[in-house]
């Protein structure tokens, strides 16, 4: 196909997709021929070649003397291409919280565009190969920058186009979604790993809120004061402190004690430090009693509980815990800072990306440019209460406070990395398992870090006798 046919098609697809969309409706005139051909960027002979294949569609009608017109008794319900296909990961809150205001704002625009949501495992490779074998042929993927590092980016279509000139956040939200120089999925929401708390079990037991300087020392009082049996059953059904074994949210708070623990180019951890830190946390799990020892290995629960209003305390991240809570107030505060603190705030993000086989890439694209506009980004972050991609919309939805704890202060920001660039899937699971017993209660601090060090120790070249 040479460039000319190609530039006919392409006008086609582009006005097919708004009227289908809905966006140009049944008895509008088009614009004129001339604006139509300035505002493209098309011959004016592509142009009509474009409007001749949709009239024998019956999208368009020619009104002689006045121009080109939609279809006034056009059944756009007979059309499939108006239909977007969304493969979402299960339990998403962008999903359960964003995407509505994302449909319905798109929806007032291209009022007969219809959406179906399917809900999915997202690890799996030949994840598009499968919904296909199913019949369904996605449209749009919503990720996460963890889920990106498992799928096949060959199969999905590369969106540089479609980043908007506006700064976003942080170079570092739009990078983790490329590779090898391609944009492979535009940001949608993303959220530092932070520590929240029930500023009313601060307040019900004296303590005044944490400010940026307070100490570990004060860090580990505070969670042993708001400890407590409410109930009066002989157990402590309140917690200072929701602690989670999740290498998503423990590793925040040793980096923050003074333990870098990530791997270094020579497949080294770096985990000095670490047996002083993990006696630490021991300490406040089994001797203070201040963490749920039960609720460790299931950060779904901690997050239930401090919904709840059962824990002070809580490791999390915006799209675990809703800002909104009818009971209290959720409030971000500093996590502890000790002098040898490794900077940098460990970050999830959501991302969304578009199949090479999509039965309807043009408005999938358009769906997708739409989710990084502006206006939405100032609803998604008002009242789902999400990090918007755009700096100027945080500074008007989140307070300075809140931003400055979050790391993310226009004066002073942190650093934001991603699980993969900190610790490889290799060294993540060995870590996991090496650590079962010590959250378990039956490993020493100490034996651990031992143990650990040997495991990731720089292999010794093989020596070799020099000949005589």
């Amino acid at each position: 196909m040479n460039n000319k046919e190609f530039r006919y098609i392409e006008m086609a697809g582009i006005l097919r997709m708004e009227i289908l969309s809905g966006f140009l409706k049944p008895g509008q005139f088009l614009l004129p021929e001339k604006e139509l051909c300035q505002l493209y960027n098309i011959s004016r002979n592509s142009l009509r070649q474009a409007l001749e294949l949709l009239t024998n569609e019956g999208l368009l009608i020619k009104m002689v003397g006045r121009g080109t017109m939609v279809a006034k008794d056009l059944d756009i319900t007979k059309h499939e291409s108006n239909v977007i296909n969304i493969i979402c990961p299960y339990d998403s809150s962008y999903v359960r919280k964003a995407l509505p205001i994302l449909i319905e704002m798109f929806k007032e625009q291209y009022p007969h565009v219809e959406f179906r949501e399917f809900k999915t495992e997202l690890r799996n490779e030949k994840l598009l190969k499968d919904l296909s074998g199913f019949g369904i042929r996605a449209d749009l993927v919503i990720i996460s920058d963890h889920d990106m590092q498992h799928l096949p980016l060959e199969e999905f279509l590369a969106l540089e186009d479609i980043i908007p000139e506006q700064e976003v956040n942080n170079d570092q939200l739009v990078n983790v979604f490329r590779h090898e120089g391609r944009q492979y999925a535009v940001p949608l929401t993303y959220s530092p790993v932070f520590l929240a708390c029930n500023p009313r079990l601060f307040s019900d037991n004296g303590l005044e809120m944490p400010t940026k300087d307070w100490s570990w020392e004060q860090f580990a009082e505070a969670a042993r004061i708001m400890t407590r049996d409410a109930n009066g059953d002989g157990q402590s059904d309140i917690y200072g402190l929701g602690l989670s074994s999740s290498l998503y949210r423990w590793p925040v708070l040793a980096r923050k004690y003074g333990c870098s623990l990530q791997q270094e180019s020579s497949g080294t951890l770096n985990i000095d430090g670490l047996g002083e830190f993990l006696r630490y946390i021991q300490t406040m799990i089994y001797k203070d009693g201040s963490s749920p020892a039960a609720a460790i290995n299931d950060w779904e629960l901690l997050a239930q509980l401090f919904d709840e209003g059962h824990l002070g305390m809580f490791l999390t991240t915006t799209l675990t815990t809703g800002m909104h809570n009818g009971d209290f107030p959720v409030t971000v505060i500093p996590i502890p800072m000790s002098p040898e603190a490794h900077k940098g705030n460990l970050t999830i993000a959501n991302g969304m990306m578009i199949p090479q086989t999509s039965g309807n890439p043009k408005l999938a694209k358009l769906f997708a440019e739409f989710s990084m506009r502006m206006d939405y980004q100032m609803r998604m972050a008002s009242e789902a209460k999400f990090l918007s991609v755009y700096p100027q919309v945080n500074k008007v939805v989140w307070t300075e406070l809140e931003l400055g704890a979050l790391g993310l202060s226009q004066d002073n920001p942190e650093h934001l990395y991603f699980m993969h660039e900190f610790l490889p899937n290799s060294a993540a699971e060995i870590l996991h398992s090496e650590m079962i017993k010590f959250w378990a209660g039956f490993d020493a601090p100490d034996e651990l870090a031992h143990r650990l060090q040997g495991l990731f120790a720089p292999s010794e070249p093989p020596h070799i006798e020099a000949a005589e």
